[in-house]
């Protein structure tokens, strides 16, 4: 079995001869499967001319061992050249010829009509090596060649040296059963490559699809991830409300709109009374409790236009769009009532927050704005506290 596997690999070594390390896998191996044939039928040409000149045909038998030199020079010639177009023309042509040139020698149908199966060969090589346009112009040739062989054949027929029914039979059982074998492992091959072909395709189309769904899911995660990223930066993680960063974007969309199309905002400035003395006597969960419970009155008081950010322990700063001073003082002082009422537990003591409000000025910036409602909530802070107080 070694020695078997040995001879097979260097034969195959030998047909691969003819490729080069730019070829694709499908080109290297249609080249050494080409390659192999063409030897494969050198040697049986060798056999059949052997045969035809021991039983008295030496004219019949110098046909195919002259074919099969041919062959090999070409085969020789392919290796050098890695011409594969000229290698697969002339051993189609060869294959093509040999089978019509020996019926011919044996005085046209009546000898030789048997031998024409291998000449079928022709357009099934070229339909394996080749493309359906190819395999079209090879049948015709092999029909013209059937036609003209028809046409000669009274000429020949006179010239005919008839075979032993022997022979003959011989011939017969040979030639059509080898060539009809031959022609269905052809065959065969060709369906199953094509079969193999078309499922890798369809595996490869299945791979391709499938790994667009898992890119596309991939890229909706990444989205996902990103745009919970972005939430997390600009978010403040104990209430939940925008933290500074988020608030320096807003503000600054904002004042442009005022400079630009003169929308009005105004802006609130709120902070939780004593609350350096809440944390002192309740700690510092109560006081985390009480922040968050002053930004979830907030939230629940003010429109989806408004907008609200933490932007110190315990003080925040609300932007309301489209709102006069007047307007925002009544939503602040419901959200005043609202958190004085709230009952804290753990803080056994009302916990109230001051407030200021400023309304934004055309051609002041954000910060300007800011600094007067900070003002404002000082003034708050200056006059008993859990008030609001206007800037100006």
């Amino acid at each position: 079995m070694r020695v078997f596997g040995r001879l097979a690999a260097t034969i195959w070594k030998l047909c691969s001869l003819g490729a080069t390390s730019s070829d694709p896998d499908q080109l290297r191996l249609s080249k050494a499967i080409l390659t192999l044939t063409a030897l494969i039928i050198a040697f049986l040409a060798i056999f059949w001319g052997l045969l035809y000149v021991l039983i008295g045909y030496p004219l019949s038998g110098a046909i195919p061992l002259s074919y099969a030199g041919i062959s090999f020079v070409s085969i020789l010639i392919f290796f050098i050249s890695k011409r594969f177009v000229f290698f697969r023309f002339s051993q189609l042509l060869l294959i093509l010829l040999l089978p019509f040139l020996l019926m011919w020698s044996l005085g046209g149908f009546a000898n030789g009509s048997v031998v024409m199966v291998w000449a079928f060969f022709t357009p099934l090589a070229a339909m394996i090596f080749g493309d359906r346009v190819q395999m079209t112009r090879w049948l015709f040739a092999f029909i013209a060649l059937t036609l003209l062989s028809g046409l000669i054949d009274p000429y020949l027929q006179p010239l005919a040296k008839p075979m032993s029914e022997g022979f003959n039979t011989v011939f017969f059982v040979m030639n059509m059963g080898v060539g009809f074998v031959s022609i269905y492992l052809v065959l065969m091959s060709f369906v199953t490559d094509r079969e193999t072909s078309h499922r890798l395709a369809i595996e490869a189309k299945n791979v391709a699809e499938t790994a667009q769904v898992k890119l596309q899911e991939a890229n909706r995660q990444l989205q996902a991830n990103e745009a919970r990223i972005r939430e997390l930066m600009l978010t403040d993680p104990l209430t939940g409300v925008a933290n500074r960063r988020h608030l320096e974007e807003r503000l600054r969309e904002l004042i442009a709109n005022l400079n630009r199309y003169g929308n009005s905002l105004t802006m609130v400035m709120a902070d939780i009374d004593h609350f350096k003395m809440i944390n002192d006597n309740f700690g510092h969960d109560i006081g985390d409790h009480v922040i968050k419970s002053f930004a979830k009155a907030m939230q629940d008081t003010i429109r989806d236009v408004d907008f609200i950010a933490r932007i110190g322990g315990e003080e925040f700063l609300l932007l309301l769009p489209e709102t006069d001073i007047s307007e925002a003082g009544a939503l602040v002082d419901r959200i005043r009532t609202v958190f004085a009422k709230l009952d804290i537990p753990g803080a056994n003591q009302a916990v109230t927050a001051s407030f200021g409000i400023a309304q934004a000025k055309k051609g002041e910036t954000g910060h300007e704005c800011m600094k007067r409602a900070d003002l404002a909530l000082y003034d708050s802070k200056e006059h008993g506290r859990n008030r609001v107080s206007f800037s100006d």
